[in-house]
């Protein structure tokens, strides 16, 4: 089991969360590639610092919504959404070759693209047709779906992911963040999240209830409030 953050995302005078502090509980990072958040000189810095703590760097693109942090969804039919992801991660594969030498490690869509993609056969295609066009190996998403389909269609290797600091609905979908109680803050609870993912296959619900859920790695957002104490919770899980 791998934890992974999305970081990445400051820009220009604008700072989300602390990825400096983050990094060294991580196995694995998802890097924003700009229409999100992100810029070319944050980018560097945070190539720079998996590298310093040898953090594997996957993509995080999203939709063209830096107003909303990605996070509204947007109808764009799967040749348009290609070329928009093509161009983001094609940029952030070029700045991690130069950096480190090596391609990318996975890819993850972010916010409203993952959710969109997930639930869209041709979105999701259009992100397996980006990653075989890059050669990128591992596309990370929910456990089930579009875009579990579409990996094993194309030949893509994919990791089911579980989140530590979200609440899940039964139907196992997130809960809503216009909800209230839609994330976990505090960091025993977090870590309790990651335990019984990673020992028992199981998330408990907000209906109290405990339900089936099979991962491969877990995620934390790294700008949440308090993600740097909930990512220390779970790396002692992990290594525990």
């Amino acid at each position: 089991m791998t934890l992974n953050a999305d970081l990445g995302e400051s820009w220009y005078t604008t700072q989300v969360g602390d990825d400096a502090a983050l990094m060294p509980y991580l196995n694995t990072c998802n890097l924003a590639c700009g229409f999100h958040g992100g810029d070319a000189l944050t980018l560097q810095r945070t190539i720079a610092l998996a590298l310093h703590h040898g953090v594997t760097i996957g993509a995080h693109p999203s939709f063209p919504d830096r107003k909303n942090f990605g996070r509204a969804v947007m109808h764009l039919d799967p040749d348009r959404l290609y070329a928009l992801i093509l161009y983001q991660v094609g940029g952030l594969t070029a700045l991690v070759r130069a950096e480190a030498g090596t391609p990318l490690h996975h890819l993850k869509p972010h916010g409203a693209l993952y959710h969109f993609a997930n639930e869209t056969p041709g979105a999701a295609a259009a992100i397996v047709r980006v990653m075989t066009c890059l050669d990128i190996p591992i596309l990370f998403g929910p456990p089930t779906g579009e875009l579990r389909q579409a990996a094993t269609r194309g030949g893509i290797a994919f990791w089911a992911e579980g989140f530590v600091d979200r609440v899940y609905e039964p139907s196992l979908h997130l809960r809503s963040r216009q909800l209230p109680e839609a994330s976990i803050d505090e960091p025993a609870a977090a870590a309790e999240q990651a335990r019984r993912l990673l020992t028992e296959n199981i998330v408990v619900a907000s209906d109290g209830r405990a339900y089936p859920l099979l991962v491969d790695t877990l995620c934390i957002h790294g700008d949440h409030p308090g993600a740097v104490d909930r990512a220390r919770a779970v790396r002692a899980v992990l290594e525990a």
